[in-house]
């Protein structure tokens, strides 16, 4: 037997309070008037201490009373497990909270949380309620509020790790509506996790019900030591005609304790391409960039890898690639241009890992129908829009499809019937010399052009200087996409037909401005490349835990020939996943959703069909589910306690088979128990002392006392 408070049997001394009145309680009196004796001399009443305890059995009681109100007061709890087993009060509702990251692979952490979760389910008692949440990226409950022992214990069984990253968000958030539908009053909740730092923002907002008592349980590892595949890049070449592709891969490591050559291997389609070998440091970083392939088939399979270490799901990366076709873009600069006029604007659109632009530069405002058939963008770079017929198929070009963009300069000039092709009337020059150069004040960046710029470190617009540009006069029902300082417009974007064209307030090269010398320039100008062809961005792979739909082709196929052939919305398709299951993706017209839960490749294809090279997928694991630097588990705990009580449990790196004194009393409760006897004494003391009084207070006659008495 154990207390939590035993300075409450300090107390014990008020086992004297009982004694001291049983030994100086004085006798009542009560007097019975006869009206026939009225005449005899009254003798006083004298009352004489007691100076011995007449009723042990009455003391007994009224010392035990206050015996039990003092234990109850220190909260006492059976230390032995076995006889504290089955000290439990009431049922708990107790939600278990399981991390299945891939983080959770490391060494033997998944075995560790698996058997911590066991030792739970293996506690508990038969009125206990268990619900079961395995977490990563999402949450899931296998199994919620049950008694069922062994469907829980199997549910543990089967799960295995996934291939996403950790957020407790979400498990967090099911935890907590199970435990505030719950009509118990005795709630648990038990994190198991690496308590990865990546993993919790700390803005989920999740508060507990009252009366829950969270506990974390750390599955970590004091050394973790690991080395990753950080990222891949995958640039886009064109030599003689033909596509190459350049891979270069960015390795890492944590921890470690000498310099260590690693292995990296390049595979396409299965096979290994090249191998190198590369020395890192215990904390450090490399760089591997492999010979350039030429790129011929499409959906080609690529992985780079490294040996395999303590968590080998990071070490590798997949990608897909199919051959695709350079954005064409028409330069024209003009008659009597300089040399470099678009010197700037050339060699930015051939530099380009993303998207690979082939870029024709023209002295003329004179098209053909054959060069706006081969180009997809149209650049005015600082000259007239074009008269006559040229002028009247850059229009159709446009209202087909096409993109165009003017870039006004010196011998820029406005002329009648351009307001019904561009979205802004310009005027003459503006110098701004007088009151400093002007800069970009404001920009749109929920325009895709500018999207890639929203970030804290997407890049500062405000560092060029514009020393002239034209004024613009928006046309109604077109967007400003950029503002200088003074409030004008920079930048103007409109519709016409099927296609886009846009209008730019100064030029893009070193004369009028030093927008050209800034970081941004290059990104600014392959975004408005992309945006004015309609090119969409390739994605060589995906996230394990996305769900993509596969309606939206031009992000999956890339550029590949006829993509909406692939998935016919009249067709049934079926989706295999890497470790061999399928996921069929009935025919209609609506979104066709696939979640990605597998690292590998996943390939879409028509049932019974065996296709060399149906639509193929690549998924890999979150890279910063590799950083393995950990939290406070505390902190998370405390987070999510109810406000009006702390944390219980002390620290949260103990085992779970150590169970505090504060556990124990908490859930055995004995002080209830206490309380209620000593209530039920109490009560038998008021009754006992009541009747012994009745039966000591009966009417007695003495003889020549001129009353009778009655002594209590």
């Amino acid at each position: 037997m154990g207390f939590l408070a035993p300075l409450f049997f300090v107390g014990l001394a008020a086992l004297s309070v009982p004694v001291i009145v049983h030994l100086t309680e004085r006798q009542r009196e009560k007097v019975v008037e006869f009206p026939s004796l009225m005449f005899l001399h009254r003798i006083p009443f004298r009352s004489t201490e007691r100076r011995k305890i007449r009723n042990w059995f009455l003391l007994a009681i009224r010392c035990l009373a206050v015996l039990l109100l003092l234990a109850a007061f220190s909260r006492p709890f059976l230390e032995s497990s076995e006889i504290s087993s089955g000290a439990v009060l009431g049922p708990r509702e107790i939600v278990v909270l399981v991390d299945r990251s891939y983080s959770m692979g490391y060494g033997t952490r998944w075995e560790r949380a698996t058997g911590a979760a066991r030792d739970i389910l293996d506690g508990m008692q038969s009125t206990d309620r268990v619900s079961l949440i395995f977490f990563s990226t999402g949450a899931q409950a296998v199994l919620r509020s049950s008694s069922d022992k062994p469907r829980l214990l199997a549910a543990l069984d089967s799960t295995n790790l996934s291939s996403e990253a950790t957020r407790f968000g979400p498990a967090l958030k099911l935890a907590q509506s199970i435990l505030e539908e719950s009509e118990y009053s005795d709630l648990e909740a038990v994190i198991i996790s690496d308590f990865q730092r990546s993993a919790w923002s700390g803005d989920e907002s999740v508060v507990f019900p009252p009366g829950t008592t969270v506990t974390p349980v750390e599955i970590g590892d004091e050394d973790r030591p690991n080395m990753s595949v950080a990222g891949v890049t995958l640039r886009r070449e064109f030599f003689s005609g033909r596509e190459r592709i350049r891979v270069a891969a960015r390795l890492t490591r944590e921890a470690g304790e000498s310099i260590e050559d690693v292995v990296v291997r390049l595979e396409l389609d299965g096979r290994e391409h090249q191998v190198q070998t590369v020395r890192l440091d215990p904390t450090g970083s490399a760089t591997v960039t492999f010979d350039a392939f030429t790129l011929a088939d499409p959906f080609t399979r690529g992985t780079v890898r490294i040996d395999a270490d303590a968590m080998p799901q990071d070490n590798a990366i997949n990608f897909v690639l199919s051959p695709g076709r350079a954005l064409s873009i028409l330069i024209l600069e003009g008659q009597g241009a300089r040399e470099d006029a678009s010197l700037y604007l050339q060699r930015a659109l051939e530099i380009s890992e993303a998207a690979a632009f082939q870029v024709v530069v023209r002295r003329s405002t004179t098209v053909t129908t054959a060069d706006l058939d081969t180009h997809a963008v149209v650049i005015l770079n600082g000259t007239r829009f074009p008269e006559g017929a040229s002028g009247q198929r850059l229009r159709e070009f446009v209202e087909s499809g096409g993109g165009l963009l003017m870039v006004l300069g010196e011998r820029s000039a406005w002329r009648d019937g351009l307001e019904a092709i561009l979205p802004a009337r310009f005027g003459a020059a503006t110098d701004h010399a007088r009151r400093g150069p002007a800069r970009i004040g404001f920009i749109d960046y929920s325009h895709p052009v500018f999207e890639v710029f929203s970030g804290p470190r997407g890049g500062d617009f405000s560092r060029a200087r514009f020393f002239r540009s034209r004024p613009l006069t928006v046309a109604e029902g077109d967007r400003v996409l950029a503002r200088f300082d003074d409030g004008s417009p920079a930048l103007v974007e409109g519709q016409l037909g099927e296609g886009t064209v846009m209008v730019w307030a100064s030029t893009l090269d070193g004369f009028w401005n030093d927008l050209a010398l800034q970081p941004v320039f290059l990104p600014f100008v392959h975004r408005l490349a992309q945006h004015l062809g309609g090119h969409s961005e390739r994605v060589p792979w995906f996230n394990a835990g996305q769900v993509l739909d596969l309606s939206t082709l031009d992000l999956v196929a890339g550029a590949t020939p006829n993509p909406q052939e692939l998935i016919r919305p009249d067709e049934e398709r079926v989706a295999l996943a890497p470790g061999g299951g399928s996921i069929v993706l009935p025919a209609g017209d609506g979104p066709r959703y696939l979640e990605l839960k597998e690292q590998g490749f996943y390939e879409v294809r028509p049932p019974g069909s065996d296709e060399p090279r149906p639509l193929t997928l690549a998924v890999n694991v979150d890279p910063s589910e590799s950083d393995l630097s950990t939290m406070d588990p505390d902190e998370l705990a405390a987070a999510v306690a109810p406000r009006e009580q702390t944390l219980r449990g002390g620290s949260a790196a103990r085992s779970l088979g150590e169970v505090t004194n504060e556990d124990r009393e908490r859930r055995q409760s004995l002080w209830r128990f206490l309380l209620v006897a000593a209530f039920i004494l109490l009560v038998t003391e008021t009754a006992l002392s009541n009747w012994l009084s009745r039966v000591a207070g009966a009417p007695r006659f003495e003889e020549g006392r001129g009353h009778a008495e009655s002594v209590g």
